[in-house]
């Protein structure tokens, strides 16, 4: 019950009980008025009857004083009329009915009137010659009683009524700054932090709001200063100061992420890239301009980059650079090194370089590498391109990759092919709580049967990115989420599953409308889907994030972030979101236990996200103490082989 309600249904109470008690003292004085009123209408009646009556009496004229009587009791005022003689003997009575008309029987009961006698001597001369006994009848004394009261009660309903609304306005203006409090902590709830700027004139109120708005304050304060501390620190253990790029530490974690992944080892590749000569033009030209001109080519190695989403650039030291690619095949990564090595050989004519050769680069298409072998077979084609001459670009494939060459068509019909004959497999690992080690929730993955070998299936890392330059990410995404739904809705699965949305379904909104029809059907099957999306798909285009949330919420549909923390984006526009979950890239995690930079890293990602009311999941937890130490920095769950092999 709201407290206004309650105000009001005080007031009533005591006010009603005011009344009540009001009125029944009233009653109580004026009954008593009555009866000392009925008291001498009956003795002006004794005394009248007597003084007229006393000659008949004394002339024992019976008659007469019998009609006397009768005429002054049938009026109806009277209740009794007695005559009596010395001795005390009633010789002429009348009594009347105590039966009261027009006012109910309980009012009569509750105020019963007890109206005194009255009489008076009769004397003939010095003589007596009786006694005239009278009462007088209640019962127009019961009537203005119960007129009065019934006056009272319209009286009191009209007044209450006028105070209980003007009272209630009351109420409303006095109690709008709790309102203005309770939309400004729901608005805290929603990551938002608003000040409430009237102050209230109620004293009390006016602590209340101050005390929000100092809140209010605090925690948007103590969230920015977390934010930039984080910031900062992934600056510094993780950014190059010069180019902005990732340095070469956070470069190598995610190799060896990469290569260690089985579901990522062998779909992308490595570039490295080496400016020409950099030493000499430090000492002709100053470290300034060698600085300007790293910060150029970085610029424009990540502005080739646009449409590679999920890659890693970053400048390793000195003259060498280096990209790490999600997907693609070997003409892919070929295409891109020839915009690489143009857009850098372009600086030439901007910069004024001193010779046109400005740089060189040399790629291997990623297969079961190591990180050392795949760093060294890089390095081969960086040397073979050198060898070629000037801006020479080489890209080398690995023979002992297991991931069969397929042209952009094959992949398309290959795709085409598991989607119409429904032969997607779905495999789950466990979201271990980091609490009590028990299962959070599952996480699918998708395969698909290889067709050149037997038994051999090909992970979704490979070729979701074919499936999104075919254009057919939409359709792989429902029949993902339609195969997911199906085992939530038959009870096959019986807890929570999280699958993961690709970029080019999350951008198509007739893929969010499937979703929100099918979900409406799966009824109370929904609430038990989580949606994970690349955080790189989501940094760049949080209104659409929004959107999908705003649309799916209700049906209880969570989200996640996937890979949280791989980019350099502001963790400020986690505010502008309603993920429950941040699920922390495995680069930061896999060597958790031995990176004391990751550790805080992740301790101060775990303060952010718990003061925005989301939960952290540490990816790729592949060893005991990295499990261990995800739990003593405050991390809620955790996915990798050592909590569960994908089955």
């Amino acid at each position: 019950m709201t407290l206004s309600r309650q105000l009001i249904l005080l007031v009533a109470a005591l006010v009603g009980t005011l009344f009540l008690g009001t009125l029944v003292i009233s009653l109580h004085n004026a009954r008593g008025y009555l009866e000392s009123q009925m008291g001498s209408h009956a003795q002006d009646a004794a005394t009248s009857l007597g003084l007229s009556a006393t000659a008949h009496v004394d002339q024992s004229d019976q008659a007469m004083v019998t009609a006397m009587v009768n005429a002054m009791f049938h009026r109806g005022d009277y209740l009794s009329i007695r005559f009596e003689d010395l001795q005390g003997e009633a010789w002429i009575e009348r009594v009347a009915d105590l039966q009261v008309d027009e006012v109910p029987r309980w009012f009569v009961s509750a105020f019963a009137l007890d109206p005194p006698e009255r009489s008076a001597t009769m004397m003939s001369g010095w003589r007596q010659v009786g006694r005239v006994v009278v009462k007088s009848h209640p019962r127009l004394a019961h009537q203005q009683l119960w007129q009065t009261a019934k006056q009272m009660l319209s009286l009191f309903l009209v007044v209450a009524l006028l105070v209980m609304l003007g009272g209630l306005v009351v109420l409303r203006l006095l109690l709008s700054p709790l309102k203005a409090v309770e939309r400004q902590a729901e608005s805290i709830c929603e990551r938002e932090f608003p000040v409430v700027q009237q102050r209230p004139f109620t004293l009390e109120f006016r602590r209340v709001v101050d005390a929000m708005n100092r809140l209010s304050s605090r925690v948007s304060r103590m969230l920015s200063d977390a934010e930039r501390t984080a910031a900062q620190l992934r600056r510094q253990a993780f950014q190059d100061p010069v180019t902005g790029l990732a340095n070469r530490r956070q470069f190598m974690d995610v190799l060896e992420h990469r290569v260690a992944d089985a579901e990522l080892s062998e779909t992308g590749g490595l570039l490295l890239l080496q400016i020409k000569d950099l030493k000499a033009y430090n000492q002709a030209r100053g470290y300034a301009a060698g600085d300007r001109l790293l910060s150029e080519v970085g610029q424009a190695i990540a502005a080739c980059l646009d449409d590679e989403t999920g890659s890693t650039p970053a400048h390793l030291s000195g003259a060498d650079f280096a990209v790490l690619l999600n997907s693609g095949d070997e003409a892919r990564l070929r295409d891109l090194g020839a915009r690489i090595i143009g857009a850098v050989a372009g600086l030439y004519g901007r910069l004024d370089l001193p010779s046109s050769d400005v740089a060189h680069l040399g790629g291997v298409v990623l297969g079961r590498q190591s990180a050392s072998e795949l760093l060294a077979e890089a390095d081969m084609a960086l040397r073979e391109a050198q060898c070629d001459g000037a801006n020479a670009w080489v890209v080398r494939r690995r023979a002992a990759s297991t991931v069969d060459v397929r042209s952009g068509s094959a992949w398309r019909a290959l795709i085409e092919q598991a989607l119409n004959e429904d032969r997607f497999t779905l495999v789950r690992q466990p979201v271990v709580g980091c609490g009590d080690d028990r299962v959070h929730h599952h996480e699918v993955f998708l395969r698909i049967p290889d067709p050149d070998r037997a038994g051999a299936v090909i992970p979704a890392a490979v070729f979701i990115p074919m499936a999104e330059s075919s254009g057919l990410a939409v359709m792989v995404d429902k029949a993902v989420a339609g195969r997911v739904l199906a085992s939530l809705e038959d009870g096959s699965e019986p807890g929570r599953v999280a699958m993961n949305l690709s970029v080019g379904g999350f951008a198509d909104d007739a893929l969010l409308s499937w979703f929100a029809d099918r979900l409406q059907r799966a009824g109370e099957a929904a609430p038990r889907l989580i949606l994970e999306l690349p955080e790189y798909g989501v940094a760049a285009n949080v209104e659409r994030l929004n959107r999908w949330i705003e649309r799916l919420r209700p049906f209880g549909v969570e989200f996640s972030l996937d890979h949280f923390g791989k980019g350099f984006s502001s963790f400020a526009y986690l505010r502008a979101i309603d993920v429950r979950y941040l699920k922390v890239d495995g680069s930061f995690v896999r060597n958790l236990d031995q990176q004391e930079d990751n550790r805080f890293f992740l301790r101060t990602i775990a303060d952010i996200a718990h003061g925005l009311d989301m939960e952290v999941i540490a990816e790729s937890v592949e060893t005991e103490a990295a499990w261990q130490a995800a739990k003593g920095l405050g991390l809620d769950a955790g996915r990798g082989i050592w909590l569960g092999e994908p089955r």
